[in-house]
């Protein structure tokens, strides 16, 4: 398995710890103090800006975890090498996700336009986010098996 597949596997399980831990902490820890609140806008303002900086946050430091404990593994310093077939994978999966971010950010604006409440826009948004970052990791190990 090369360093990329197992980057996108490790970038997956982390994407879904993350997103998954930080939604229980905020509905189930906190659901008495969030649940009245879930129709305000500013609400959902925050809950998103703050999810995006621990993301982003925890992102970073398990990117850094996962290169030391590959390294340690795998003995080798140089390993993490993207020539243009790595580039082209990394381009086709990352259009294919934000494919599907697109198609969910315009689904998105569906309940608006009907008149529902805020809550169900930031909803679908988040939750396209999520999985086209997700399909597009999913696209990069497909592309790395079939050998594109």
């Amino acid at each position: 398995m090369s360093i990329q597949e197992k980057k996108a596997i490790f970038n997956i399980l982390t994407s879904v710890l993350i997103m998954g831990g930080y939604v229980y902490y905020t509905f189930v820890m906190h659901a008495a103090e969030n649940m009245p609140r879930i129709d305000d806008i500013q609400f959902w303002g925050e809950f998103t800006l703050t999810m995006m900086i621990v993301t982003i946050i925890l992102k970073i430091i398990s990117l850094i975890v996962f290169a030391i404990i590959n390294a340690i593994i795998t003995k080798k310093k140089d390993e993490d090498f993207m020539d243009e077939y790595d580039k082209k994978i990394e381009m086709k999966s990352d259009r294919n996700g934000h494919f599907f971010f697109i198609a969910g950010f315009i689904c998105s604006m569906i309940p608006i336009a009907m008149g529902e409440p805020v809550y169900y826009m930031f909803i679908i948004m988040l939750s396209s986010g999520f999985i086209g970052g997700t399909l597009g990791d999913l696209w990069k190990i497909y592309y790395y098996r079939r050998g594109i």
